[in-house]
């Protein structure tokens, strides 16, 4: 009898020591472990940001496109793995990612000091760049000398980062805050402003809704930092490693990415 319960105790001890190892192990697994493991990349962005993110209807299904959901297939790709996208509002991807709901963000987000304190960033991978846009019937007076808006009403989108930029480079300008992107074009069809600055990519889909105003050839990079992906806090450097690999290779590609999803964006 005591034989078999010294057999027995040992037993569980071997098990209770095997669940142990199995768990460590688990607790071990690097970031980039756990995400093959499950063999599926979650991704959280925000669901209209267009070029960068916007859904579609097709046959009555609703689906993500834009150049950052093209960079998701890059990254997914990479590790091996599928991807699920989860859409949400801008105030709710970082409480995300660090509850572990998705294990990255992808949705044309800057790295600003704030937001690195509690999450880890990839290189960055694009960087608008910002135009001001005029009515083709004004082309004549600020194409070739855009100085001339100096002492003009210029729009902007209010705490965007083209107020600072404009504000600095036309500080004789009357600057219009506005509060949508789809304010510009309408005020400046309505002649309450001479010209509104916007990045190039939401300019081209502003253009495809407004023929009657135009680019000028004045580009200015703005003063964030750029879009990168954003990673758990402390997330492994196997992880980052893979995800600034992708980034790297595919730089020139998303800036045409971008582009392509500006003409194609619905506008209906």
């Amino acid at each position: 009898m005591r034989k078999k319960f010294f057999y027995l105790m040992m037993l569980a001890f071997s098990l209770i020591l095997i669940l142990m190892g199995c768990g460590n192990k688990s607790n071990d697994a690097s970031s980039l472990d756990k995400i093959q493991h499950k063999g599926v990349l979650t991704v959280g962005m925000i669901s209209s940001n267009p070029p960068y993110e916007y859904q579609v209807n097709k046959g009555g299904e609703q689906s993500m496109k834009g150049s950052d959901v093209k960079l998701i297939k890059k990254i997914a790709s990479k590790l091996g793995v599928k991807y699920k996208i989860k859409t949400m509002d801008m105030d709710g991807l970082l409480p995300a990612l660090q509850s572990g709901k998705v294990d990255v963000l992808v949705t044309s987000l800057s790295p600003t000091p704030e937001r690195k304190k509690g999450a880890t960033f990839s290189k960055v991978y694009f960087r608008s760049t910002n135009t001001l846009v005029i009515r083709k019937a004004d082309k004549s007076k600020y194409y070739n000398n855009i100085n001339r808006l100096d002492n003009k009403k210029i729009a902007v989108v209010n705490n965007s980062t083209q107020q600072p930029m404009i504000e600095k480079s036309f500080p004789n300008a009357s600057l219009t805050k506005l509060s949508k992107v789809t304010d510009l074009a309408l005020a400046l069809n309505n002649n309450k402003v001479d010209a509104f600055s916007i990045d190039i990519p939401t300019a081209t889909i502003l253009l495809r809704q407004n023929p009657n105003l135009m680019m000028t050839n004045w580009h200015h990079k703005d003063s964030s930092l750029g879009a990168a992906v954003a990673m758990p806090k402390g997330a492994s450097k196997d992880l980052v490693n893979k995800v600034n690999e992708v980034v790297k290779s595919n730089k020139t590609n998303y800036e045409k990415w971008v582009q392509d999803s500006a003409e194609k964006v619905p506008t209906d």
